[in-house]
């Protein structure tokens, strides 16, 4: 039986079966210990092959409270460790939940796996969310990425311009590249459309959602019947800003943000999902879509053309390009046998390329790896967005 702690940033529906389904679909000699920060409710509950360990939230924030948590969860994950006798730690991110999975090695001497979900070093994701970043800031961000890889026996990133950012440290490392889980199954395919195109994400600037606005704006003339949905937690002021950018622009709303149990529903709804990002580790919502069997237009950053295929599923612009952007949103728009192809072929692809059953086996082989005795090969070893993977080489 190979034990695992997972380390994970806070989740706010525990019970939710497209939470579980991800330990659910794990081997039998797998089990998972789960620490999270959430409902307290949910603490020492067990599903599928895994048992949660639920810490209490800050609340109200404040700095002190935040520092106070992560204390709390460091000496939690400690005492799991040792107890368990877990053999793998894995972190969902390389900064604070990093810094608690090395101290828990440290304490325990498992094998420490520390995930890259987004592009962190100098703080580049907090910089493209809109916000001012300071110099501190930045440097503590690349001191605890730095801290958490050294000490890290495999990492897991998303898109190669993660490798590149970290190379000085990754190149070192066993490195698996794949996609985070997808529950697929619960996206049904829909050939039900409306009219209207569709942005699902936050931060709003970080999505590109003014060089959509821009583009929107290009080919509305054309595309009178057509609405421009934008959907993410975004806060006042910040949100009447971006309503007051879009003003002038027919036809475009700005809607509160959906609970993800209900995200299937909405996206097999649209005409067309659109998604500039200016940064995207993976780009979640594009897998969504393709589940529902939506055509995707994406940017050429970070994990986007790792999901979407151009000229296949979707098509690929460059970023902080509107008129690119309103080019190929018009070719879909005036081609509904081409948007109703392009969604197939995006949920083919979403059934198998980026499936549960294809991160599972993804992740058992970056299990084997990390629990192997001895050194083997180092740097980006695994691919699983290829069409047929290929297993690493123990030497």
């Amino acid at each position: 039986m190979l034990k695992i702690l997972d380390i994970l940033p806070p989740k706010g529906s525990l019970d939710a079966p497209l939470f579980r389904s991800r330990y659910e679909d794990m081997p039998e000699d797998y089990a998972f210990h789960v620490l999270v920060t959430g409902d307290t409710a949910h603490d020492g509950a067990e599903f599928g092959r895994a048992r949660l360990h639920v810490q209490p939230p800050a609340q109200p924030w404040t700095r002190w409270r935040m520092i106070r948590r992560a204390v709390a969860l460091a000496v939690r994950a400690v005492r799991l460790a040792r107890r368990e006798k877990v053999d793998v730690i894995v972190c969902y991110d390389p900064l604070t939940l990093g810094l608690i999975g090395v101290l828990a090695k440290l304490f325990s001497g498992a094998r420490l796996v520390v995930e890259v979900n987004g592009h962190l070093r100098d703080a580049k994701d907090a910089q493209l969310a809109g916000r001012k970043v300071g110099w501190l800031k930045r440097k503590t961000y690349t001191l605890l990425g730095t801290v958490s890889l050294l000490a890290a026996d495999c990492v897991k990133i998303l898109n190669r311009d993660q490798f590149e950012e970290w190379r000085f440290l990754l190149e070192r490392k066993p490195v698996f590249m794949f996609h985070n889980y997808m529950p697929i199954r619960h996206f049904v395919p829909s050939e039900d459309e409306e009219p209207f195109i569709c942005c699902l994400g936050f931060p709003f600037y970080r999505k590109g959602v003014d060089v959509l606005l821009e583009a929107f704006r290009l080919i509305r003339p054309e595309f009178p019947e057509y609405r421009l949905i934008v959907r993410g937690h975004c806060h006042e002021p910040e949100f009447s800003r971006w309503k007051a950018l879009a003003a002038g622009i027919d036809n475009v709303e700005f809607l509160k943000p959906i609970d993800y149990d209900r995200v299937g529903d909405f996206l097999g709804r649209c005409a067309v999902l659109v998604n500039p990002a200016r940064s995207e580790g993976m780009g979640r919502v594009f897998i969504d879509a393709m589940a529902c069997g939506k055509p995707c237009i994406g940017t050429r950053v970070g994990g986007i053309p790792n999901v979407v295929v151009d000229g296949e599923t979707g098509f690929l612009v460059a970023p902080e390009d509107p008129q690119d952007l309103a080019a190929r949103i018009r070719v879909l728009l005036a081609d509904a046998g081409l948007r109703r192809r392009m969604g197939g072929a995006g949920r083919r692809r979403a059934e198998t390329v980026l499936s549960e059953e294809r991160y599972v086996r993804c992740f058992q082989a970056m299990m084997e790896r990390v629990t192997q005795d001895g050194k083997g090969r180092v740097g980006l070893i695994f691919n699983g967005f290829e069409e047929q993977i290929r297993e690493p080489e123990a030497k």
